[in-house]
């Protein structure tokens, strides 16, 4: 039994069941193993959860800065390429189903230590935006632009959870609409 065999059976049930749902034995259960098994990878289920955690905005991390360095002939057309990855809820539903729920739900005893490195994480996924837009925008408006940016990520990752696909595309394709006046 490894340290990822661990995670990997953790993090659907935590983005299913949240933190709090989410037993050990479950994990345990889930990988084939005792409870008390698992203490020889993570000193405790808050260790499990804050490395998936981890794990998971790095991985996100990751996958902006793909989107980054593709080859987009125009600001507007890198920033579409980069808001359509961002609010593909489809692509590691898993993943981002755990970091929903980390983010709006997050455990009470961690609440403090994951809006920290959230900022941290904010601040990475900015610099991305922001290598992006100031090509085209001043500061100011480079703010402006990331901060109703976020909103609107926020916003459309719980509606994807309500409305049909079809909706859903409506929405974001007019969340997009929004932001790309901003470029105007």
């Amino acid at each position: 039994m490894s340290k990822s065999q661990l995670k990997e059976a953790a993090l659907p049930l935590f983005a299913e069941q949240g933190y709090e749902g989410t037993a050990l034995s479950e994990i345990a259960k889930a990988v084939g193993i005792k409870t008390p098994s698992i203490y020889a990878h993570f000193a405790s289920k808050e260790a499990l959860f804050m490395e998936i955690y981890r794990d998971v905005m790095k991985h996100e991390l990751v996958m902006l800065d793909e989107v980054v360095k593709e080859t987009h002939s125009t600001v507007r057309e890198a920033l579409h390429a980069f808001f359509y990855k961002v609010t593909d809820f489809n692509v590691d539903p898993q993943v981002k189903r755990f970091f929903q729920r980390a983010i709006f739900f997050p455990p009470q005893a961690l609440a403090k230590q994951m809006r920290e490195e959230m900022t941290t994480y904010e601040a990475l996924t900015s610099q991305s935006i922001g290598a992006i837009l100031v090509q085209t925008l001043d500061k100011a408006q480079q703010e402006n632009w990331i901060y109703v940016f976020y909103c609107l990520l926020d916003g459309l990752s719980l509606e994807h959870e309500i409305y049909s696909k079809e909706d859903f595309e409506k929405r974001r394709d007019a969340a997009w609409s929004a932001l790309e006046a901003l470029l105007a």
